[in-house]
């Protein structure tokens, strides 16, 4: 149990998913956490989830690193942009940046974006978000930068995110381990998802877990927190996405960016307009509560 680690990542501010994986992990007698970034965007009431963050930093052996949607805050906070507005496009952004305060900044800023876990008589294991050298780096297996990337490790094992799919990926003996999200899980009828990692002084093994939680708590708080009307089809696409673990968000922001394109000749990400977001959704059969709509019976 010393040697065990629960790895948690991507919970985009899904509190009541992150509270699950919690509970789960110290039921199994678990005081070592690595915690790989997008701890917020997307759901409800950030400071809930920094909230958790700081007591795990507090009374427990924590490694936390920042994930992209960290230094997306920060550069925006840093350059004072501006260019987050309320709508689909960026609302979800301006929501989070403005329900942060100068505590969480201040912590994302002292975020390492890398990190290798070592401690004598014990292999060592590197962490990241999205690659070492990148957050919004995709390791993907199989790719050439996946492979890439393992080929360069100091140790055996990496622990990345970013991506949400739940896996390990081996490369000439080096093991990339992806703990699948927490707060936007993809596949397994959005059960949320994590890891274990345990040790037992030669080798690190993963054990993945699924979780079911209490969707319909952090579903209600997309209504009462005002996200729906500030963000309402990415609100809805990120709701599909946690009632049925299918991601649709780049399938849709693509599709409205496309229609926004054909109508008007020029796009810009955030300025497009609701109309677009409102035939993506319909297209892809989510509803603005970001449920799926009942494909009609063809006439014979």
């Amino acid at each position: 149990m010393a040697n065990d680690f629960a790895v948690f990542s991507d919970i985009h501010g899904n509190h009541t998913a992150f509270q699950a994986c919690i509970d789960y992990a110290m039921g199994k007698g678990i005081t070592n956490f690595v915690l790989l970034g997008d701890f917020v965007t997307d759901c409800p009431y950030p400071q809930k989830t920094m909230e958790l963050i700081y007591v795990l930093k507090q009374y427990f052996n924590t490694y936390i690193i920042r994930g992209n949607r960290e230094e997306y805050l920060l550069n925006y906070k840093n350059t004072g942009a501006g260019n987050w507005r309320k709508g689909s496009a960026s609302g979800s952004l301006l929501y989070t940046y403005e329900n942060l305060t100068g505590k969480d900044f201040d912590f994302f800023e002292s975020l390492p974006n890398y990190g290798m876990y070592q401690v004598k008589g014990m292999p060592g294991f590197e962490f990241c978000h999205g690659s070492p050298t990148n957050t919004s780096e995709l390791l993907f297996r199989e790719k050439r930068n996946t492979k890439k990337v393992l080929s360069h490790l100091k140790s055996g094992v990496l622990l990345h995110g970013h991506n949400h799919i739940q896996g390990t990926y081996v490369y000439r003996g080096k093991k990339a381990v992806n703990p699948g999200s927490i707060g936007i899980p993809w596949y397994y009828g959005g059960k949320t998802q994590f890891c274990i990692l345990h040790g037992n002084g030669k080798a690190w093994e993963e054990e993945y877990i699924q979780l079911d939680y209490n969707r319909k708590e952090i579903l209600r708080e997309f209504k009462e927190s005002g996200l729906r009307e500030i963000a309402p089809a990415w609100a809805a696409v990120t709701m599909h996405t946690i009632r049925t673990g299918v991601d649709l968000n780049q399938t849709v922001l693509l599709r409205a960016m496309r229609l926004c394109e054909q109508e008007r000749g020029t796009v810009k990400w955030p300025n497009i307009p609701e109309k677009y977001w409102a035939i993506a959704l319909k297209e892809n059969n989510i509803d603005l509560k970001g449920k799926e709509i009942p494909k009609k019976e063809e006439e014979t």
